[in-house]
């Protein structure tokens, strides 16, 4: 397997990830992940992608060094049970590190038992039982 930062945009590939997770595919920015703070990543098994990420680095006024924000990850079902997500987590980790950032953070639901048992297993911490998100749709 291998693990690969994309820069430039491929609206093939993105439009594929995007669309392979079951996402909405609008137009793509060809500009979103050429910007150093915001991460793809694609893993791949012989070529064909089994999984990615995407997150951010955030700063903050108050704080020293910025977080990573794991904004979403998505593993193909075919590539499922392989350790794709965990090898996607652990490169996040590493860029994470050379950033200097202080933390990774992710959110998820109870109804999640997937995401909850790889946030587990790669060294997550939940560190409030009883977070609620709240969104604001405009």
């Amino acid at each position: 397997m291998s693990i690969e930062r994309i820069h430039e945009l491929d609206a093939g590939l993105v439009s594929y990830l995007f669309q392979a997770a079951g996402m909405e595919v609008g137009q793509a920015n060809g500009r979103f992940f050429q910007a150093e703070d915001n991460i793809l990543l694609v893993a791949k098994e012989d070529g064909e992608p089994a999984g990615f990420l995407y997150a951010y680095i955030l700063e903050a006024p108050h704080a020293l060094r910025p977080k990573m924000f794991l904004y979403s990850i998505d593993v193909f079902p075919k590539f499922q049970g392989r350790g794709v997500g965990a090898a996607l987590i652990e490169e996040l980790k590493r860029l994470a590190a050379h950033r200097n950032c202080s933390e990774i953070f992710v959110l998820t639901n109870e109804n999640n038992p997937a995401a909850n048992r790889l946030y587990q297993k790669t060294g997550g911490i939940r560190e409030n039982p009883d977070d609620v998100m709240y969104v604001y749709p405009l």
